[in-house]
């Protein structure tokens, strides 16, 4: 199987879609909703993308994002959120993040980023 994806998000709902899409692709995609799951799966390696809600209480993917780039190989980093949290795109942006998007292109690309 493909490298794995990692998921960041507290949106179980969103997640399902993300889940049934993923396996339909014949990806294997992860869902970390808290700092103990994260570092658990992204210790147990293979992991090529990781996608981050930026609206998620409960990791800060940003604090993250120098421990995912410090990896060998490093995977790639994409974040999406709220259209008017230009703040936080800014943050992931300087954190590291490859790309930052707002919800409604994350949703429309979807596919692509699970590919």
């Amino acid at each position: 199987m493909a490298a794995k994806i990692l998921f960041v998000s507290d949106d179980v709902f969103f997640w399902a879609r993300v889940a049934s899409l993923a396996k339909s692709l014949g990806r294997e995609a992860v869902r970390v909703g808290d700092e103990a799951a994260m570092d658990a799966a992204f210790q147990a390696g293979g992991v090529a993308r990781v996608i981050v809600d930026l609206g998620s209480r409960s990791v800060d993917p940003l604090a993250w994002a120098a421990r995912w780039k410090g990896a060998s190989p490093a995977p790639q980093l994409v974040a999406f959120g709220s259209h008017v949290n230009e703040s936080a795109f800014a943050a992931a942006r300087d954190a590291g993040f490859d790309e930052v998007m707002p919800n409604s292109r994350f949703n429309k690309t979807i596919a692509d980023w699970l590919s």
